[in-house]
C-alpha cells in the first residue's frame, strides 16, 4: 500500500496518516510548493481548480510492483486541487483510490478512478472496509 495526500489544511494530511498506519506504511506528500492559507488564497486555489489545469508539483514515484495506491486530498469547488490532478494524470487514474475530504458534497469529477471514497463532514472517520 501506498498513500500520498496533499492538503491546504492539515486535514486530509491527518486522514492520510491514519491510513497509512493502518498499512503499515508512510506518508508521501504531493507538493505543489504554493502556501494556500487564508480567504484570499483560497479563492485563488478554488479558481484554478474550476479552471481543470493541473499544476507543477513534486512528489515521489509509486512503486510500481504496489499495485494499491491511495490519495488523500481535500475537495476544491467540487474537484481535484491542481497539483492532484497533475498526479491523477501522470500515475494514472486506473490506478487510484481517491479518499476525498470534504465539509459539505463530493467529488463531481469521478470518471476513470478505480475507487473513490468520499468523507464528508465535519468530524470524519475512514471506513473499516479500507
Amino acid at each position: 500500500m501506498q498513500v500520498y495526500y496533499f492538503s491546504r489544511s492539515g486535514r486530509s494530511k491527518t486522514v492520510a496518516e491514519q491510513l497509512a498506519k493502518r498499512g503499515h506504511t508512510t506518508v508521501r506528500l504531493i507538493d505543489d510548493h504554493h502556501d494556500w492559507s487564508g480567504k484570499a488564497n483560497y479563492l485563488k486555489a478554488a479558481a484554478l481548480a474550476v479552471s481543470g489545469k493541473g499544476l507543477e508539483a513534486d512528489y515521489e514515484q509509486p512503486d510500481p510492483a504496489d499495485p494499491q495506491v491511495f490519495v488523500v486530498f481535500p475537495l476544491w469547488a467540487g474537484t481535484l486541487p491542481p497539483a492532484v490532478r497533475t498526479f491523477a494524470d501522470d500515475i494514472g487514474r486506473p490506478r487510484l483510490t481517491v479518499v476525498v475530504t470534504s465539509l459539505w458534497s463530493k467529488l463531481r469529477d469521478r470518471e476513470g478512478f478505480k475507487q473513490i471514497i468520499d468523507l464528508v463532514g465535519k468530524d470524519i472517520h475512514l471506513p473499516d472496509t479500507i
